[in-house]
């Protein structure tokens, strides 16, 4: 009698099961021979390299899912992509898989996905249907960790638009700004107002009391002109002390308002503050005329020169 002749019944099931598994697992790297052929360059490659199936499901993770955010690659195999994804994230997430599914490349787009530690992390994705026989089969994709990258250029940005010392917008910052604000006022054919303020007398402080001194006393300039214009107003330090003011909305009863704060809290500031010196300010104004445009040069050059005049009165008197 064969060997064979003398397997049980249990023998032989488990041996069929064993079969039907390994038939199941080669249709199933037919199917998608990038996971088969390519696995030990998925598994090398920094970012995450994900599969999905076409409900959503997440098929295959490299190991650079586990070291990016902390997840565990096999709690997350099986599950729905969906569950990964920030809520405000998920209706672009979902219309680029359906864009996918319809067999479109989809360009990089960002998305917060979630991490070990609760908090998102932003990543730059990419995503590409798997044609099998004609038809999307899958969708495949790569994720690559960018929430540092985007820190970093945050830090950058804050850096070419504002100034150290101060916090208010820098020369640059102004001008990017200002220049949105006043084609608005062209298209809206809106009068739009500018304050050009000195700190007087800065020079004395610094060759009195040391550059220490002096910095501290435009911080608190910039401060008081912070604290009497709203949020929405663009304040700006544009150079040593000079310091620039576009009121959004104001008129010019209201510029008179805003002005005469501005001196009473300066007034203010050298009652409740002691310092070895009082603040001192000018300012002169000048208004953008929709009948009549100008640049915001020119603006600038028209309150600068009204300032330079209180100035002068100043001294004079």
């Amino acid at each position: 009698m064969m060997k064979d002749e003398h397997k049980t019944k249990a023998q032989l099931i488990e041996e069929l099961a064993a079969s039907r598994k390994q038939i199941a697992e080669l249709q199933k790297l037919e199917r998608h021979p990038f996971e088969h052929r390519y696995r030990n360059l998925v598994d090398s490659i920094a970012d995450i390299i994900y599969t999905l199936s076409t409900d959503g499901t997440i098929t295959l993770l490299n190991p650079a899912f586990e070291k990016i955010t902390g997840l565990s690659t096999d709690e997350w195999i099986g599950r729905n992509f969906a569950q990964l994804i920030h809520p405000e994230d998920l209706p672009m997430a979902l219309e680029k898989f359906q864009c996918v599914l319809r067999g479109e490349l989809s360009t990089k787009f960002e998305l917060r996905s979630l991490s070990k530690s609760g908090e998102y992390l932003l990543g730059e994705f990419t995503a590409i249907p798997v044609i099998q026989d004609g038809k999307v089969d899958a969708v495949m994709g790569i994720v690559r960790d960018i929430t540092e990258r985007k820190k970093m250029e945050e830090q950058l940005r804050s850096l070419s638009f504002f100034d150290d010392l101060t916090g208010l917008y820098n020369r640059r910052g102004f001008f990017t700004f200002a220049e949105e604000f006043l084609k608005l006022a062209k298209r809206q054919r809106q009068g739009m107002f500018i304050l050009y303020t000195d700190l007087d007398n800065l020079k004395l402080i610094n060759d009195t009391l040391g550059h220490r001194e002096g910095d501290q006393a435009l911080i608190d300039s910039a401060n008081i002109i912070k604290e009497t214009y709203r949020d929405s107003d663009i304040v700006a330090r544009i150079g040593g002390d000079e310091f620039v003011v576009i009121p959004i909305g104001t008129t010019g009863d209201n510029l008179k308002n805003l002005t005469g704060r501005l001196q009473k809290n300066i007034e203010n500031h050298n009652l409740t503050k002691k310092r070895n010196y009082s603040l001192s300010i000018s300012f002169g104004t000048a208004y953008y005329d929709p009948a009549a445009p100008s640049s915001i040069n020119e603006l600038i050059a028209q309150a600068d020169k009204m300032m330079y005049e209180q100035k002068r009165l100043k001294k004079k008197s």
